[in-house]
């Protein structure tokens, strides 16, 4: 069994809600998840301010969030993205970072993470320049001395995971030839697939990624439900074309980017809880049929809370041919007129 099985809020849009988030949380222990990552990208705290600590308002949530993961069995990681101003030479820089983990750590969170996704090359600073202006990609080699000083001073309980700036795709880049080898070795490295949306994955295609990121072992951030990239479409189908074979793999886990919509993203995640508990006896029919007994209630009701009314559309009438229904993603009326009769 995969050592990591788990959510992330990870998406760019409104952050969901704590009562949410406590709900979610809940759902993970249920379904044999053990990890949930806080990284929302318009979280301010998280990425745009990342500097400043959290009010205390905010802290608290996020101490009773941990309390509430800690007595569910579920490991509450927070992840920090300093990347769209950092200084990555700047010891007052340094301090912030340490500073604001510490200030989480005091509220109960115990795991952490280092995102550098979704920014640009350049560097921040003109003691940056001078350190690694030279470098084919000075932001690779910045990030590398970086990542490594956080594991080695800040210690937690397992071993870093950072998000690269190239986070998807098995190719070579300028980037990944400079990060990867000088990353120490006990480093975990995300990827999300051979694309950053990926229909399918192949235990081929791991290898491959293993072997660009140069043997560093890959956390796969599977976007899948996640539609921040389209927020009016959902993605309610179960987990499919995930090759079972990629749990035997240099693989450390599998985290789910759930979708804005919070509650609908429950019969998609608990199919992803199925697969990651077994990716050999995994079949998706049987294991939607059960999300829909467990959740396909509350997640009608939610959708009737985003849907004016349900389309003129005639429902499917089994379970097989809902899912070819789904499968490429719905609008909220659409989406009520088919899984109604289901709930």
């Amino acid at each position: 069994m995969l050592r990591v099985r788990g959510v992330i809020e990870g998406f760019y849009g409104p952050p969901w809600s704590h009562a949410e988030r406590l709900d979610l949380i809940a759902f993970c222990a249920r379904h044999g998840m053990n990890t949930w990552v806080h990284a929302p990208k318009d979280d301010p705290y998280h990425r745009a301010r990342w500097r400043d600590p959290y009010p205390e308002a905010k802290l608290q949530q996020l101490a009773e969030l941990a309390a509430h993961a800690e007595r569910h069995g579920v490991d509450f990681v927070y992840a920090l993205a300093p990347g769209l101003s950092i200084c990555y030479s700047s010891e007052a820089d340094w301090a912030a970072v340490l500073g604001k983990c510490e200030q989480l750590r005091g509220a109960g969170v115990r795991s952490f993470q280092l995102l550098w996704d979704d920014i640009e090359h350049t560097l921040n600073c003109p003691e940056d320049e001078e350190l690694y202006g030279h470098e084919e990609r000075p932001s690779g080699a910045a990030q590398a001395v970086f990542c490594n000083r956080f594991a080695r001073e800040f210690r937690q309980p397992g071993p870093l995971v950072v998000c690269p700036m190239g986070y998807a795709g098995t190719g070579d880049s300028p980037y990944r030839q400079i990060f990867c080898p000088r990353l120490d070795p006990e480093i975990v490295v995300y990827w999300t697939g051979p694309e950053v949306v990926s229909a399918a994955i192949g235990r081929e295609e791991l290898d491959v990624a293993v072997a660009r990121f140069r043997g560093h072992e890959l956390l796969l951030w599977d976007n899948y439900p996640v539609n921040d990239f389209a927020p009016e479409t959902l993605f309610l189908a179960p987990y499919r074309g995930r090759d079972p074979r990629l749990a035997d793999g240099r693989l450390y886990g599998v985290v789910a980017n759930a979708m804005v919509q919070a509650v609908p993203s429950k019969l998609a995640l608990a199919t992803i809880a199925k697969w990651l508990r077994d990716p050999a006896a995994y079949d998706p029919i049987a294991a939607y049929e059960r999300a829909l007994r467990d959740h396909g209630a509350e997640v009608v009701e939610a959708l009737r809370a985003l849907a004016p009314a349900s389309a003129d559309v005639t429902p499917p009438d089994d379970v097989a041919r809902l899912v070819d229904a789904l499968a490429l993603g719905v609008d909220a009326p659409t989406a009520l007129a088919l899984l109604e009769p289901y709930a």
